[in-house]
């Protein structure tokens, strides 16, 4: 039996939508702005490119994997959050489970390009015996994976932003908030 009997209204399927855009834009400009300024800082020429991989190794290696453990505590709360949704006496809109649906697959998402990124740099990329023109390549493929996982990160906490926001109005007050099916909605 479905917890929730009223399908998503159009109003509510736009806002969920206009907080998705607003995530996913400021997780695209967080992106942008990271391999922008990691760029601008380092245009690498084929002979410093090893030595910029060389620095920013560790860095990008630290974030992916605190976006990983960023990402699997996100889920874990994520179950917690669904366990409450459905052992409350409330009846919650469809628009609350595709949310967390949605912030589910993108964290899901997210976690599985950190772990490919740090699959990546367990490579002994600074001890290879190649051309120097690929470690141009390289080193912008390493800036451009970390900025990604980092934007994705940001979409992901904008995103938790807004179903939080959602969850306060259920406890401050359940028969106002937007989340909620009313009895007067449920006859």
């Amino acid at each position: 039996m479905s917890r929730s009997s009223t399908p998503e209204s159009d109003a509510e399927r736009n806002e969920r939508l206009h907080h998705s855009k607003i995530a996913m834009g400021g997780g695209l400009a967080a992106a942008i702005v990271g391999f922008g300024g990691m760029a601008f800082v380092g245009t690498a020429t084929s002979f410093e490119a090893r030595r910029l991989l060389d620095a920013v190794l560790p860095t990008v290696r630290f974030a992916a994997s605190s976006y990983v453990a960023g990402g699997a505590t996100i889920l874990a709360l994520m179950l917690t959050l669904i366990t409450f949704s459905i052992s409350n006496d409330l009846e919650f809109r469809q628009s609350h489970y595709r949310r967390i649906r949605q912030i589910s697959f993108l964290t899901t998402s997210l976690i599985v390009g950190s772990v490919l990124l740090l699959m990546f740099l367990s490579f002994p990329l600074g001890e290879a015996d190649a051309e120097p023109s690929w470690y141009v390549v390289v080193y912008y493929a390493v800036l451009f994976g970390g900025a990604v996982t980092g934007g994705a990160f940001i979409s992901v906490v904008l995103m938790l932003l807004y179903a939080i926001r959602g969850l306060v109005l259920v406890g401050q007050n359940p028969e106002q908030a937007e989340l909620v099916i009313t009895d007067e909605e449920s006859d």
